[in-house]
């Protein structure tokens, strides 16, 4: 697959995580209404979900790896490890082999080094007009709305004002960035960056 086709793929990854992720909040909010399986098929969802960012992570550094390529590699690399490691953790959850508590703490460490992936690549992006300016504050509210509301969760869990705020905060701009990227990746801006790049 050459980088224009995989470009293009990771673009339809964006829209792909853009449903799932609703897929699995409606199944999150059902499960908190009436219990039973639907807890788990959120589960389930969040692992296809976490692992659809990959894709995104690689574009993200194909994109921005004019900018500064250590930094851009680095970032992408930290989005990629952490996506696995989330998914990885919600399939032994799924398959029963782990307890929601034993992995609740590392799922939402997971989460924030992601939105700090992406965070990164909304400054590198920023610095090097190689994205829209609007969609790179998209981007790092996005990523620092998941680190607040992660710290938020662990200094007093759920009903935390951080908590609160950066959820909502982090759900709202997640679905905007992950359906602007792929528009954008979709579109002949993100090649005319590219070509103007080599």
């Amino acid at each position: 697959m050459n980088e224009t086709a995989f470009l293009r793929f990771a673009g339809y990854s964006a829209y792909f995580n853009a449903i799932v992720f609703i897929l699995s909040l409606v199944a999150l909010m059902i499960f908190f209404s009436i219990g039973g399986i639907w807890g788990r098929i959120n589960d389930s969802l969040s692992i296809i979900w976490m692992l659809s960012y990959l894709p995104l992570a690689v574009a993200l550094f194909l994109i921005n790896r004019s900018v500064n390529t250590p930094i851009s590699l680095i970032s992408s690399l930290v989005g990629i490890a952490a996506a696995l490691a989330f998914a990885g953790l919600q399939i032994l959850l799924v398959i029963g082999q782990v307890r929601f508590e034993q992995t609740f703490a590392a799922t939402l460490t997971m989460t924030a080094l992601v939105g700090l992936f992406v965070l990164v690549h909304g400054l590198l992006g920023r610095a090097g007009q190689t994205l829209p300016s609007g969609f790179t504050w998209v981007m790092i509210i996005y990523g620092i709305a998941s680190v607040v509301g992660v710290i938020g969760f662990q200094i007093g869990g759920e009903q935390h004002p951080l908590a609160m705020i950066g959820l909502l905060l982090t759900a709202v701009s997640g679905l905007v960035w992950v359906i602007w990227f792929g528009r954008l990746l979709l579109s002949k801006a993100v090649f005319a960056v590219l070509a103007g790049a080599s």
